[in-house]
């Protein structure tokens, strides 16, 4: 086929209906007049990306393979696309191996394009991948913070990711000691001072007093929820849900803590209290833009914080008006996202590979996890639409269910 009746078919058909033809196409040598004169990689981003969006899968991969092997620099030129792909998909079906595979062009190349990158370092952290992020962390960070095409502290992530792979690691040896600790992170530029390394000490020596939490909050919240922190995260560790996993919950969450209730001195009550409005709100701004889709990390902060709640009801340091009013808001904006999102969910399953928060029933977990999994087949269409795929899980799944069938109307 010449490179003028590919065009034309390219131009004129309907890209899905093309597809075996532009893999024939990208199956040869392509013509020098093709490469010169038009938009090549158009072509290959345009052809996965409707691929895609279609959930024909097997056709975004075959095409990412044939890549790779016939046309290798172009796939090396946009690879993030691709591997991000495929990194979202290996991780939805557990495949470590190819997981490992789809992450190594951007651990060999993290500066390329570092904000996918970020995504997709992220999504192995969710899944609980941390032996790829170890190696990310170790051959990526000095390149990433030292990089003059990168603006900010681009090393953030990766070094947090560190400092809570790192922490899990004394927890488990059950020899932890601050000194050791914070020498085992020099490289990563943290600026410890006293006060923080005391709390993260008590956090992990002490056993936690339940009788003080109140006031210890009250007279040192700054410190004492640094030493707050350390207790949730051997009490998800007891779920089996690691420390990177829930360090990022916490941190998430405590940003918005400090942020809507920043007065100095007041009760955990008052400090942990949310409003629908104002969380809806965070969480909308956390999931991205038109640019950056990070809907998957919005999607961990809202699941995960009911794990938070649980912890702090748990330990008796908030009422169970206060437990109560966020269980609520969580089960609202929950609905919102399941049926806003609807055709996306498979992409965040890892909520589901989470031990069940206590404060939510087998059943609505149970049926949750159907629809995210079931969505991976979903094509994005308007909820109504779609609402019947999922009509058991919305008969079994209990409150939930209005929540999501309301959210459906916005989507």
């Amino acid at each position: 086929m010449t490179t003028k009746e590919f065009w034309d078919k390219y131009i004129n058909g309907d890209i899905l209906e093309i597809f075996e033809i532009t893999y024939d196409f990208f199956s040869k040598k392509l013509p020098k007049e093709f490469i010169e004169n038009y938009n090549v990689e158009e072509v290959i981003l345009e052809t996965c990306g409707h691929q895609e969006t279609a959930k024909k899968f097997e056709n975004v991969i075959r095409f990412s393979e044939l890549l790779q092997k016939k046309q290798s620099k172009l796939y090396k030129k946009n690879f993030q696309y691709f591997d991000d792909f495929l990194i979202n998909y290996y991780c939805f079906y557990g495949n470590h191996k190819k997981v490992e595979e789809s992450f190594n062009n951007f651990i060999l190349n993290p500066i390329h394009d570092f904000d996918i990158y970020l995504i997709s370092f992220k999504k192995l952290l969710l899944y609980g991948y941390t032996d790829i992020l170890n190696i990310a962390i170790t051959k990526n960070y000095k390149k990433v913070e030292i990089s003059d095409k990168l603006i900010g502290d681009t090393g953030y992530d990766l070094a947090l990711s560190k400092f809570y792979l790192t922490l899990e690691e004394f927890n488990l040896s059950y020899d932890f000691g601050i000194k050791s600790f914070a020498r085992k992170l020099d490289k990563y530029n943290f600026d410890f001072d006293n006060d923080f390394l005391s709390a993260v000490e008590t956090g992990m020596c002490k056993p936690l007093a339940k009788e003080d939490v109140v006031n210890n909050f009250i007279s040192d919240r700054q410190n004492f929820i640094i030493t707050l922190e350390i207790y949730f995260l051997k009490y998800m560790q007891e779920r089996k849900i690691s420390f990177a996993i829930s360090g990022k919950i916490w941190d998430k969450n405590l940003m918005f803590w400090a942020e809507n209730n920043n007065q100095k001195k007041c009760k955990p009550d008052r400090f942990f209290y949310v409003h629908i409005k104002e969380y809806e709100k965070y969480l909308s701004n956390l999931s991205g833009d038109m640019f950056i889709d990070n809907k998957s990390e919005m999607i961990a902060v809202l699941w995960g914080s009911v794990y938070v709640y649980d912890f702090l009801k748990s330990i008796e340091i908030i009422v169970q008006n206060t437990f109560d009013n966020f269980i609520n808001i969580t089960k609202i904006l929950k609905g919102k996202v399941i049926g806003q999102f609807l055709s996306d969910l498979w992409n965040s399953n890892f909520v589901h590979l989470w031990e069940k928060p206590d404060s939510i029933s087998t059943i609505e977990f149970i049926e949750e996890e159907k629809i995210f999994k079931k969505s991976i087949l979903f094509t994005h269409q308007k909820f109504a639409k779609l609402r019947s795929e999922i009509s058991n899980e919305l008969a079994n799944i209990g409150e939930l269910s209005t929540y999501i069938i309301e959210g459906g109307k916005n989507d």
